[in-house]
Order: structure tokens, then sequence, then C-alpha cells
């Protein structure tokens, strides 16, 4: 969680800054995925400009520097305007999936920059940045609702996986917190976290200088 960070106020900002315009990039990637895929809906809402108030959710937020995982608001599709049986509609929650990827190795690039200038602080700002971006899209793998890989497997999914995530969402955030607790506890989500890590820092580590 964020305020663990501080006795570290400027790690603590940077990372908070950073994991909040992840939120926000996080909607407008998908909004602008849709409109590649024909739903302008998202577009239409607001979703595809920087608009801080329309794209953050406060509990999201609240969330994000309480526990260290937060979300935005939902974007908005329209399921009918695209093609392919929904195959469509589940690239626009897999693209969220990626930009908190993409969010993750910028700031291990960052990261790496600052730490071959000598600057520790900076260093573990985008450090921490980047591991929050990586739980982010780690945790939205999962697939139950509202993440993002629910969305994706309800929109695109077999009919078994559908009912299951259904069955699940029954059990509102209740079901949520059960499904992260046992992933968490068994160790899941950090295995996979290391793994992307580890292949983020191997390819920059590729980068001269760095």
């Amino acid at each position: 969680m964020f305020l663990r960070l501080v006795s570290e106020p400027t790690v603590l900002v940077i990372a908070a800054i950073v994991m909040v315009m992840a939120l926000i990039f996080h909607n407008i990637v998908q909004a602008l995925v849709a409109e590649r895929l024909g739903d302008r809906s998202p577009r239409l809402a607001g979703f595809a400009a920087f608009e801080p108030q329309r794209q953050l959710d406060p509990f999201g937020v609240l969330f994000l520097l309480l526990l260290g995982f937060g979300w935005p608001r939902a974007v908005p599709v329209n399921s009918r305007n695209y093609r392919g049986r929904g195959r469509g509609e589940a690239w626009v929650w897999l693209a969220g999936i990626g930009s908190y990827l993409a969010v993750a190795f910028i700031s291990l690039l960052v990261a790496a920059v600052f730490r071959s200038l000598g600057s520790s602080v900076l260093y573990l700002s985008f450090e921490v940045a980047a591991n929050y971006a990586l739980l982010h899209a780690v945790i939205n793998l999962v697939p139950i609702l509202p993440l993002d890989m629910g969305r994706a497997a309800l929109a695109w999914g077999h009919p078994d996986v559908r009912r299951v995530i259904m069955q699940v969402a029954q059990f509102g955030i209740l079901g949520f917190m059960v499904f992260f607790f046992v992933l968490n506890a068994t160790g899941a989500i950090g295995r996979v976290m290391s793994f992307f890590d580890r292949l983020f820092s191997d390819i920059i580590g590729l980068i001269p200088g760095l």
C-alpha cells in the first residue's frame, strides 16, 4: 500500500502520481481500441481524452492509496458494434491489461535510467510504481468481474466459462475478495509479477548503459 511509504514522501508522491495516471491511461487505451474496432461509445462518453474527473473513480483512487490496488470508472461499450461474436469487445478489455504492462515497462526503464545516473530516490520511486503497475496487470488477468479478463471472457469465452463468471459475480465484492485472497495466499500473483519483472528487466538490460 502506498501509505507505508509515508517515510519516503518523494517516493510516495511520484509512485502515486504514476499510478493515478496509469488508471487514466488504462481507460484511454481501451477507448481508442474500441474506436479502432468500430465502437465510438467510449469516445462519445469522453473516455478517449485526458479527463481525470470523468476517468477516475473516487473509491478506486482511495483503495489505490490504502491497499495498493485501485480502479478507474468502467469504460462504456456497446457490444452490438463489434464483429466476431464478442472477439472485438474482448480485445478492448485485454488492451486495459496491456496498458498496465506498458506502464510497468516504461517505469522500469525510467528507473534504470535514474539508477545509472546515481539518483537512488527517483530510481526507487519508479521501481515502486512499476511494481504497482504489474500488480494491476496481474490482478486484471484473473477472469472474474469486474476485472478486465473477466469482461473479456464474458464477451468471448466458452459458455461454461461465462456461466462460472456469472456465478462468482453473484457474490459481489465478497466473491472477488475471496478469489483474491486465495490467489495471494498461494503466491500465484507474486510469481506472475516476478515473471514480468524479470522479462522486462532482461529486455532493459540489453540497452547499453542500463
